[in-house]
């Protein structure tokens, strides 16, 4: 990772799409506009446009498509205030045939050296060559994170933070030892790479950032005696997919599993008065590569290298319950079948004998203190709620990704409203926002591996399935039209194919 010195004048949540005006030098990209959004395996093709103010001589010229991720922490005095990493670098061989043989580009003509790459789906091995606590870490910093900073919309990033995709173009003339820049342009582009649903966290008691069950006391008023135990629990819901454009999403649901355990056996169940989503968007940002995770955890994990985060909320819904139904549970009956204990009589002195022990047990409890007598029913339920997160034109939700710089996460927070006093029970649960994989072959594109296999494995299924088909061979040529015989008929063979 390089660190810019302070005072850099490189841009943080300005740059827009688009390509810089350098009357001399520009980037073009076949049918594209201010609004196209690339994904993995889309083509970039184009051409540099050179028209010369005067004759510039060069000795190499370049075609990069880079991807770079910057960070700037304040008031963090120990590390650098700018921070850049580059972890996309793909250049583009242009042939000796595009440039001027004699390397001076001549004022008056213009200059066409095209340019094709294609997004990959992965980032080389190079791309993340710091320690990292696990393989799934590493795993996840080899991913193409999305753009940040140059949407129109927006991304619930905050200013330190940019990831930028851009073709570069440069032309350098070497000469006594050092090496000059004579001409240079670029085009910045948004990208939306193509990121799958991961398996379910395994959150734990260590893991702050969530917290998937909660248990709460129920009262009928302020001040009087609790009325029961009431129990939430969330799992965690599939993955919100955008679409490979962003402009869509799917549906999803979270399931609440909701348990009600009672003081006494006559109290029924409270009332759910209502559920309400708010969607958590989190940023987290460092100066120095992190080596986890930053949304496990501790809330403060980041001792050894400066971790910020950057919070916003999106209301998602707000929905009163009507009515659930509930189920009822004896606990005792199942602890006792838990336990093995069995109300079957096998043998008549073992039954004789079980019975005077109750007996001897129920004298000793009529001679004890009398206790309050604690319920051993329990009443469970489940709610359901479909939601989605749709992006528009003013605030848009990337898909959830960690890179060495730079990490998005969501947080569903729902909180229920219970009982009489409408007591507060709040749960966080993750979710995660992916993109749909989408492959759309151009021009001479050459497909994935995995779409190739899938092919070829469709291919076969379809030739398996084929019906055997049944024929009888054509015979000679014969002299009249007169049908066969049945001599003849006998000869003739049948072929399977």
């Amino acid at each position: 990772m390089s660190a810019s010195p302070q005072g850099t004048t490189r841009p943080f949540k300005g740059s827009k799409s688009g390509s810089v005006h350098n009357p001399a030098m520009e980037v073009k990209i076949d049918q594209h506009f201010n609004t196209k959004v690339y994904t993995s395996g889309s083509t970039i093709a184009g051409h540099v446009a050179v028209r010369p103010l005067k004759d510039t001589a060069f000795s190499s010229f370049d075609i990069v498509f880079v991807g770079i991720s910057a960070t700037r922490l304040d008031f963090v005095q120990q590390y650098p205030s700018h921070s850049f990493r580059p972890f996309l670098k793909i250049r583009m061989p242009i042939q000796e045939s595009d440039l001027p043989g004699d390397r001076v580009f001549r004022t008056g003509r213009e200059y066409k050296i095209p340019f094709h790459f294609v997004v990959p789906h992965q980032l080389t091995i190079g791309a993340c060559n710091h320690t990292c606590l696990s393989q799934n870490v590493r795993e996840r910093h080899l991913r193409l994170p999305p753009s940040l900073g140059a949407w129109a919309a927006d991304d619930q990033a905050p200013d330190m933070t940019q990831i930028e995709y851009a073709i570069n173009a440069k032309a350098v003339q070497h000469g006594n030892g050092a090496v000059t820049k004579v001409m240079e342009a670029h085009h910045i582009l948004k990208v939306l790479p193509a990121l799958p649903e991961d398996a379910p966290l395994d959150i734990t008691f260590r893991d702050e950032w969530y917290k998937l069950s909660k248990t709460k006391t129920i009262r009928k008023s302020l001040f009087s005696s609790k009325t029961g135990q009431f129990t939430a629990s969330a799992i965690q819901p599939s993955a919100v997919m955008l679409s490979a454009d962003g402009h869509k999403s799917s549906m999803t649901s979270v399931r609440i599993n909701l348990e009600y355990a009672p003081s006494s056996a006559e109290t029924a169940p409270p009332k759910i008065n209502s559920v309400t989503g708010k969607l958590v968007s989190t940023t987290f940002f460092s100066a120095v590569p992190v080596d986890h995770l930053p949304n496990l955890g501790s809330r403060t994990n980041c001792e050894s290298t400066p971790c910020l985060n950057y919070t916003t909320n999106h209301s998602l819904f707000t929905l009163p319950v009507e009515s659930v139904s509930w189920m009822q549970q004896d606990v005792s009956l199942r602890s006792r079948r838990d336990s093995g204990y069995s109300s079957t009589v096998v043998d008549g002195d073992a039954s004789e004998s079980d019975s005077s022990e109750r007996r001897r047990r129920h004298s000793s409890k009529g001679k004890s203190s009398k206790k309050p007598k604690l319920s051993t029913i329990k009443h469970t339920t489940d709610i359901e709620i479909p939601f989605t997160v749709t992006n528009t034109n003013k605030k848009l939700f990337l898909p959830s990704f960690h890179s060495c710089l730079i990490s998005r996460s969501y947080t569903l927070q729902l909180s229920l409203s219970v009982g009489p006093t409408n007591t507060a029970i709040s749960l966080s649960v993750p979710l995660q926002i992916g993109v749909e994989t989408v492959y759309e072959p151009q021009g001479h594109e050459l497909p994935s591996f995995e779409s190739a296999l899938a092919q070829a494995e469709e291919e076969e299924a379809d030739a398996y399935l084929q019906p055997r088909m049944i024929h009888i061979p054509q015979s000679g040529p014969r002299e009249h039209n007169a049908l066969p015989g049945y001599n003849e008929l006998s000869r003739r063979t049948i072929d399977v194919a």
